[in-house]
């Protein structure tokens, strides 16, 4: 494996909550487990710590960072700011394919509405992220906006034991649909438009539990 792949790894972990915050991560045996030497190891956890999933202490080792819903609410706003960024730019070439990864990811969110799958949730997530990130040229966009939704992504899975789960994955489900929809017509605008509604919604969601006196998650 590359640096890189094991950087996404790594982050997926992270994301998936596989590394929950409060996780302390040991180095060495990280090398050992990815079959590398401790420096491009190092080189991995700098990488992720430069990105916010995880923070280097003094006398405390290396801890994956926390949840703050005041943290987690100005990342919403800024992406939501990223998709009037993202309308404006120059779109990528259409991909006649993203059309019918769209239509599976409908299929999977009808599933979810039957197995109350969390995990699932998070990957139609990730893999939603990453069709959506394709759909712009803006270089500096796509690093600000993949940054942002990794450092959010968790999120949704600690969310998910304070709502009703059938509800997010009927709106998830709505979202995209909508989204393939702009899709097939080929307005980009249209589609950053819908996404930073259903972002919106998010910080709405955020803001309630906050005048609930509310946390994510309290890290050991």
């Amino acid at each position: 494996m590359t640096k890189n792949d094991i950087y996404l790894e790594m982050r997926r972990r992270i994301c998936l909550l596989d590394y929950q915050p409060g996780t302390r991560l040991n180095e060495r045996e990280l090398a050992m487990e990815f079959g590398i030497s401790r420096t491009p190891m190092r080189d991995v956890l700098q990488k992720l710590e430069h990105n916010g999933l995880i923070s280097s202490q003094h006398g405390h080792g290396t801890i994956v960072t926390s949840v703050d819903l005041k943290s987690m609410r100005d990342i919403y706003i800024v992406r939501m700011r990223l998709m009037d960024a993202m309308g404006d730019s120059t779109p990528a070439p259409r991909n006649p394919a993203v059309l019918d990864e769209m239509r599976d990811l409908e299929a999977r969110c009808d599933a979810m509405l039957h197995n109350h799958d969390k995990r699932e949730f998070a990957r139609v997530l990730l893999r939603l992220h990453k069709i959506l990130h394709g759909l712009t040229t803006n270089a500096v966009l796509e690093v600000i906006n993949d940054t942002l939704f990794y450092q959010s992504a968790r999120f949704w899975f600690l969310l998910l034991d304070r709502v009703d789960m059938r509800v997010q994955v009927e709106d998830l489900k709505d979202e995209i649909r909508m989204l393939r929809r702009s899709l097939e017509i080929g307005d980009v605008k249209l589609t950053a438009s819908i996404h930073k509604t259903y972002l919106r919604v998010v910080v709405s969601r955020l803001d309630a539990i906050q005048e609930e006196g509310g946390v994510l998650f309290e890290a050991e």
